[in-house]
């Protein structure tokens, strides 16, 4: 081998360590983009589920698969969200307690460490549109979810 083609396998394998080195949070920032776009096809969805109801009375997840085209992605093979968001939770869409408003909950049991960043990435979208979760009153954690007001 010529000392060009050394330099140039050192380069590609210096390359691929630093890629894989950094896997990990490529693929969690790809998970929250997905995760991003799975929320505002639910609540688009959501809103299509309303049409001239008075309100969100009655809404869930599994009535807006049935009668909307939501994403079987988001939906799953029963309809329900269950494993089905990008961090290998469930979805779930309820009516929040002023019924003209509607929740939706995302549970994350494979990053449980990163869930003020997503709620904070999600604030804005919210209905308060705040500008982190820390005294947003639209978006709220638990230990292993994120529920969000719309």
């Amino acid at each position: 081998m010529t000392v060009d083609g050394i330099l140039i396998t050192g380069f590609v394998i210096i390359a691929l360590i630093y890629i894989i080195s950094k896997g990990p949070t490529l693929a969690y920032k790809w998970n929250k983009i997905q995760f991003t776009t799975d929320v505002s096809d639910i609540i688009n969805a959501t809103r299509d589920w309303k049409k001239a109801r008075p309100n969100f009375d009655g809404v869930s997840l599994k009535k807006i698969c049935d009668i909307t085209d939501l994403s079987d992605s988001i939906c799953g093979r029963s309809g329900d969200g269950k494993s089905t968001n990008s961090f290998g939770g469930d979805w779930s869409v309820s009516v929040n307690s002023s019924k003209g408003l509607f929740d939706i909950k995302a549970t994350l049991p494979n990053d449980t460490d990163r869930i003020a960043d997503i709620a904070d990435t999600m604030a804005p979208s919210t209905r308060s549109g705040c500008i982190e979760a820390d005294g947003c009153s639209t978006i709220s954690t638990s230990t292993s979810s994120v529920t969000m007001t719309f």
